[in-house]
């Protein structure tokens, strides 16, 4: 089997959460969701949620909550939901849905871009690769 191709997917950080975009992978069109499960209680907005970042410089609050990502592509009659599911980030670990393959690079979250738009820090990067054509 060839190695993947890993192309990063179009999350606009300062877009805020929950995110829906389009984008092609290989020849097929995929609708993306994507939303973040965090307990935030009353944390001012610039408070970063480091939700598996492996190598984070700054040092954010734990955890409390995960990434959620929903993937649906064409099928026999129709859209269907080809991936939904946690998003863990970690160096080895790939998810397969079908056709594809993902894998979350980075996932920090701004508390103020939970529901909300603007420039607090968030950074999410994933990846995703065709499997076969």
């Amino acid at each position: 089997m060839s190695a993947l191709r890993f192309l990063q997917l179009p999350v606009e950080p300062d877009g805020g959460l929950p995110q829906a975009f389009s984008c092609f992978v290989g020849p097929t069109s995929y609708d993306f969701g994507l939303y973040a499960n965090l307990d935030s209680a009353d944390d001012p907005p610039s408070t970063l949620y480091d939700l598996g970042s492996p190598d984070a410089v700054e040092r954010p609050v734990r955890p409390r909550g995960y990434l959620v990502l929903r993937v649906v592509g064409p099928g026999p009659v129709g859209p269907r939901i080809v991936f939904l599911r946690k998003l863990v980030a970690e160096p080895d670990l790939v998810h397969y849905a079908g056709p594809l393959a993902i894998k979350l690079v980075e996932a920090r979250v701004a508390c103020g871009n939970l529901n909300g738009r603007g420039h607090f820090g968030t950074r999410i990067m994933i990846g995703v690769a065709q499997r076969w054509e």
